[in-house]
């Protein structure tokens, strides 16, 4: 079992720094508040007319270094299911869209406030589950949590996310096994689905993710049967694509060796290799 000084010796960090991070955590974070927009690159407004944003605590220097050091050491060895591609290494919002080629009804949702609303009882409770001592797993709680819960913009985040979902997500794998569904997350991103009709079950996904604790944000709630959207890729019945409004972006651009038009033009031909793979030897490769 690994204890706080064993915790120590595999983070490489003397115990009286750790001591200091941990009590000095507010010294290792930064505010940063990004607009919230619309699909469409609009500012979102709140009922009281004020401009919505979303708040990142982005954490810096030895914080920083040690989070890296608890995902790199720790947390990658915990095995996630196989439903979940998002934050996890050689795993990315392409193949998640790839999983579900080939079926024609699908349920794309995303989780409301999903950091926030993982807080670190779920997180301390995690750690627990996977073995650790109660005094390490109060540790590694405090170095990946802030203000009682999961911050946005930590190296540690994405995975911590995924496994504070786990619970929710193998009740839904299980109901999606059972009427013969693709399930698949990209961290708050829900997908399911079918080569037949579904949609009368879904009160029970509903209700599964709402009895974790989560909650879905309904406007990016859709049940629909031609060319869906799945974490940014359009899949169609011979392969996937992306949006007329990103070809147009690409075609638009004036110098294609900017770091940012390489960018754009690999993630099209990435679109385009992965499209031209056999679906069944994706999903081969991740059930």
């Amino acid at each position: 079992m690994l204890d706080v000084p064993k915790l120590c010796r595999a983070l490489y960090i003397k115990q009286r720094d750790l001591d200091f991070l941990v009590n000095n955590i507010d010294r290792f974070y930064y505010l940063k508040s990004n607009p919230k927009l619309d699909k469409f690159g609009n500012q979102l407004y709140d009922k009281h007319g004020r401009a919505r944003t979303r708040n990142l605590y982005p954490s810096v220097k030895l914080l920083k270094v040690i989070q890296s050091r608890i995902h790199k050491i720790i947390l990658k060895r915990i095995k996630l299911p196989n439903y979940a591609f998002g934050g996890i290494e050689f795993r990315d919002n392409v193949l998640n869209a790839k999983m579900h080629q080939g079926n024609k009804y699908f349920f794309n949702t995303d989780l409301r406030n999903f950091y926030p609303s993982v807080g670190h009882k779920q997180i301390f409770e995690m750690f627990l589950k996977n073995g650790f001592a109660p005094a390490t797993a109060s540790i590694l709680t405090k170095l990946t949590t802030y203000k009682g819960q999961l911050p946005q913009g930590t190296p540690t985040s994405p995975y911590l996310a995924n496994l504070a979902f786990v619970d929710a997500g193998l009740e839904i794998e299980a109901f999606a096994n059972e009427f013969g569904l693709t399930f698949t997350t990209f961290v708050d991103d829900i997908t399911l689905s079918g080569k037949t009709d579904f949609k009368e079950h879904l009160p029970t996904v509903l209700s599964i993710i709402a009895s974790h604790g989560f909650r879905i944000s309904h406007n990016k709630t859709f049940y629909q049967t031609r060319n869906p959207n799945v974490t940014g890729v359009i899949l169609k019945p011979n392969g996937l694509c992306l949006s007329r409004k990103y070809m147009e972006k690409i075609d638009a651009l004036e110098d294609k060796e900017t770091p940012q038009a390489i960018g754009m033009i690999n993630y099209y031909r990435r679109v385009a290799k992965i499209s031209k793979t056999k679906t069944s030897l994706v999903k081969r490769r991740f059930t």
